[in-house]
């Protein structure tokens, strides 16, 4: 009987296309993937429970995959690489687990910006009126967006949120309706700075687009960047579980890490990965602000971005 795998995908870019390729003709598995919209895949797998249409969910954020978990729609697989993570990288019982982080980091226009000793240091840098008019910032659609500021009430405050907000708006920051629009932006309306994924930057330069990154927050005496994830689980009740079982150690292998760092500029969670250009996690600050307080922050957050003016929505066709 032929083995296959069957995934559904709430991650559209970067493309995984070569990690499903490589894993099905090193394997033998036959690998599909159903492409799902990031905000309704959960929902499509609590409504399939009773009978599981995929093996596997990946998908572009901790908080959705955290915020799911008590549906009961995940099995916990403790895979051997992901026993060695710092606790943020997964679920406290293993029903997801991350695969790749993402830090905030500032995009920096070169062309705009060309002497480093302007690039801003910390968020707070964008309100200065040295960077008005001249800052992009996703829209809410985009789950990081709104895990950053989740994650800043958590450390900062709802009060100091509110005025960072105010401040980067009356500064003429510009709301664009996904992260490839906010750094197609950058570009075409020369932009100085991005507020951006760290793979978001790397990804636009190896096009050929003059950007640098710079790391935002990082003294001893600052609270550190925001760092998400993006996410794989195995679904309960999936007809191929040691195949799904399987993905999942080949997408933490130090082989695959070295890839999606290589290919998207994608921070390993395999400490063994060979990083080349992009910052490991361990020399990355991070925001101190537990998954488990931040997620219950998610849906007010969403409406506090909406109210100002976040919920922007792309209608180029």
């Amino acid at each position: 009987m032929d083995r296959e795998l069957r995934l559904y995908s709430g991650r559209n870019r970067p493309d995984l296309t070569p990690v499903y390729l490589l894993f099905e003709r090193l394997t033998g598995i036959k690998t599909s993937v159903d492409k799902v919209y990031h905000h309704d895949v959960e929902k499509r797998i609590v409504a399939e429970r009773a009978d599981p249409q995929a093996d596997l969910l990946l998908t572009n954020s901790q908080l959705a995959v955290e915020l799911a978990r008590g549906a009961g729609i995940f099995e916990p697989y403790a895979a051997p690489v992901a026993k060695t993570y710092p606790s943020w990288l997964r679920a406290s019982d293993f029903a997801w687990l991350s695969f790749t982080a993402w830090p905030r980091a500032a995009m920096v226009n070169r062309a705009v910006l060309a002497d480093g000793a302007a690039w801003p240091v910390r968020l707070e840098d964008l309100t200065d009126a040295r960077f008005r008019d001249a800052v992009a910032c996703a829209a809410l659609v985009e789950m990081t967006t709104v895990a950053q500021f989740a994650a800043l009430r958590v450390v900062k405050g709802d009060a100091y949120v509110t005025r960072l907000l105010d401040a980067l708006l009356a500064n003429g920051m510009r709301i664009y309706a996904s992260n490839l629009r906010t750094r197609e932006a950058l570009a075409r309306e020369r932009k100085a700075v991005a507020i951006a994924n760290s793979s978001n930057i790397h990804v636009f330069y190896m096009e050929g687009n003059p950007v640098g990154e710079a790391w935002l927050d990082q003294a001893r005496n600052e609270t550190g960047t925001h760092v998400e994830a993006h996410t794989v689980a195995l679904l309960a009740g999936a007809k191929h579980p040691a195949e799904a079982r399987a993905f999942v150690d080949f997408l933490l292998s130090v082989e695959i890490q070295t890839l999606l760092a290589r290919l998207f500029g994608e921070t390993p969670v395999n400490a063994e990965a060979a990083h080349g250009p992009v910052r490991p996690l361990s020399k990355i600050k991070r925001m101190d602000a537990p998954l488990g307080d931040v997620a219950p922050l998610i849906e007010s957050t969403v409406t506090l971005l909406r109210d100002k003016g976040f919920d922007v929505r792309d209608d180029s066709g």
